[in-house]
Formats: structure tokens, sequence, C-alpha cells
């Protein structure tokens, strides 16, 4: 009888410990453990993010995502990883421009 009464109380005790244990500060977040050394093409690249403590991932890295949604991690402090971020940003911001059209004047003939 008496292990009729302790058998669920430890299950639930055991549950109790184990359930908190799993979700105490961590975010389903994919974070990069290494930065890439390697030259990345900018014909490869069509975004970029960023990660560190702040996104809640250790290492401070640039992640780029490919035209083939591959992600690639890289040093934010690299030279050429700063140069491709500036195309990439000076890209969007042309990308993200209102274009004019052009205005006909009348009379004019096309």
């Amino acid at each position: 009888m008496a292990l009729r009464l302790l058998l669920p109380l430890l299950l639930l005790a055991a549950a109790l410990l184990v359930y908190p244990a799993r979700g105490i500060g961590s975010q389903a977040s994919d974070c990069c453990l290494k930065n890439s050394r390697k030259n990345i093409p900018s014909g490869w690249v069509k975004s970029y993010s960023l990660q560190g403590p702040e996104t809640g991932c250790p290492l401070r890295a640039v992640v780029f995502t490919t035209r083939k949604n591959k992600k690639l991690c890289a040093s934010p402090t690299d030279a050429a990883v700063q140069k491709l971020m500036q195309k990439m940003d000076k890209k969007k911001a042309q990308s993200t421009a209102p274009r004019r059209k052009a205005s006909r004047q009348k009379g004019q003939r096309t």
C-alpha cells in the first residue's frame, strides 16, 4: 500500500526536478561556435546578421546567409568581413530606395 503512494510522489518529484533544468534561460537559437577564416565571395551572400551575448550566443560573429541558405560564420573584426558587410548594406540601401519614373512632357512622343 505504501508503495502505491510512494511511487507517484517519486515520479512527480523527478518530473519537477528535470523540467526546470531543461528550460532555464535557454532559447532555441542556432549559434556559431567558431568563425571561419576563409574569404567569403560576395556573390554567394544574400544577407547577414550579427550574433553575440545580446542574442544569447557566447561568440560574437557575423552570420552570412548564402543564396543556397547556408550559414557562414565570420569574425566581425576581420577587415574583409567588414568590407562585405558594407557592400551588403549599400546594396540593400539601393534596392530599398524609391525609384523615380521618367515623367513625360506634353507633346513628347516616344
